[in-house]
């Protein structure tokens, strides 16, 4: 048993290597694998959905993203992702939904409040996206994508003095933060 454990967590951890390589077919190959040994594997399942995404590969991506929050329903991540995925496809409701939920699950989750609030800009409801960037700013003050999103709010709410100030904030803030 032991053995098919760590074999499980290898193939995962391989795809994920392949993953960070941009090698997407490599990254699949390893996450069928480990899922054939483990079919509930929901990591599994889920990075292979994540990895559907990034080849726009969307009907696949939400089948696999969606069974994985069905075997793991409190995994904030899974459920950030499978909002992504719905974003990509300007499916904006379903989207916010899957994000609220994240947040709701975890409340310092950077990444999907961040998210959120892009998606409140996409529709129009820059209010409630200006709300989210600052949460997210708050809870991470170096997030350059943030303060430059923010500052993307700014400026289509017509306030240019505050979009050029947050532009200018981004610009210097760490290299690292804006990668």
């Amino acid at each position: 048993m032991a053995t098919r454990r760590r074999k499980l967590r290898d193939l995962i951890r391989s795809g994920q290597t392949y993953w960070l390589m941009d090698r997407y077919d490599e990254a699949l190959a390893e996450f069928n694998r480990a899922i054939e040994l483990d079919p509930g594997n929901a990591r599994a399942i889920a990075h292979r959905g994540e990895i559907y995404r990034e080849m726009d590969r969307y009907d696949e991506a939400l089948a696999d993203l969606s069974r994985a929050i069905e075997i793991a329903p409190k995994r904030a991540r899974t459920i950030c992702n499978r909002g992504a995925a719905y974003q990509d496809l300007g499916r904006y409701e379903e989207a916010l939904a899957d994000y609220n939920r994240a947040v709701k699950l975890d409340s310092k989750y950077v990444l999907a409040i961040g998210n959120r609030a892009m998606t409140y800009q996409e529709l129009g409801r820059y209010d409630e996206a200006l709300a989210d960037f600052n949460r997210a700013i708050k809870l991470d003050p170096q997030n350059a994508e943030a303060i430059s999103n923010r500052a993307m709010t700014y400026l289509k709410m017509g306030r240019h003095e505050e979009a050029i100030a947050e532009f200018n904030r981004a610009i210097e803030g760490p290299i690292e933060a804006a990668l």
